[in-house]
């Protein structure tokens, strides 16, 4: 599978953004699941694919790095100002259907193998997650745990990719990662 046919089956549904790293040149580091735990995002405890459920983060980093190479996809979303809150969380939504779907329509494209895709934030796929009462994920084969989560420096694998973090006045921009 070369770049160019990857790329065009991203754009043939609206991803124009991505990039290609071997998993050699990402960064990763334990120190990035201190913004999990210390609860930035409301989400630290609360489902199966942010800490502490998703794992241990030495675990997951040696697990993401027997991978060789990484696709990167970015979306950009228009916000009213740097305020729009609500704006932020719609953009987040957008950008995991579309990863979802550009993870479905890529795995067949990528060489034989174990694939892993991580995305943007918390997995939405259940209102209610089971993690809470210890019931096993209703879902385990649509879960996403998140780059951070897996201890990715996302500004420095949005780099790597030739991608650029900061996309223009009153935007927000979403990452995922499959790795293969």
């Amino acid at each position: 599978m070369d770049d160019e046919t990857l790329r065009e089956a991203l754009a043939s549904f609206g991803i124009t953004r991505c990039g290609i790293v071997p998993v050699s040149e990402i960064v990763f580091s334990e120190a990035f699941r201190a913004s999990c735990e210390s609860n930035q995002c409301g989400q630290y405890g609360t489902n199966w694919t942010c800490p502490p459920g998703v794992g241990d983060a030495s675990e997951l980093i040696v697990r993401a790095q027997r991978y060789r190479f990484g696709l990167v996809i970015q979306t950009v979303w228009p916000l009213e100002d740097m305020f729009d809150f609500d704006g932020m969380m719609a953009g987040q939504r957008k950008h995991t259907d579309l990863f979802r779907e550009a993870a479905a329509r890529v795995f067949p494209l990528l060489p034989l193998g174990e694939k892993l895709a991580l995305c943007a934030g918390a997995c939405p796929v259940c209102e209610t997650c089971t993690y809470p009462s210890g019931a096993p994920c209703r879902f385990p084969d649509k879960a996403m745990a998140s780059l951070e989560a897996y201890g990715v420096d996302v500004a420095a694998l949005i780099s790597r990719a030739g991608l650029s973090y900061s996309n223009g006045p009153n935007t927000v921009s979403y990452v995922g990662l499959i790795l293969f």
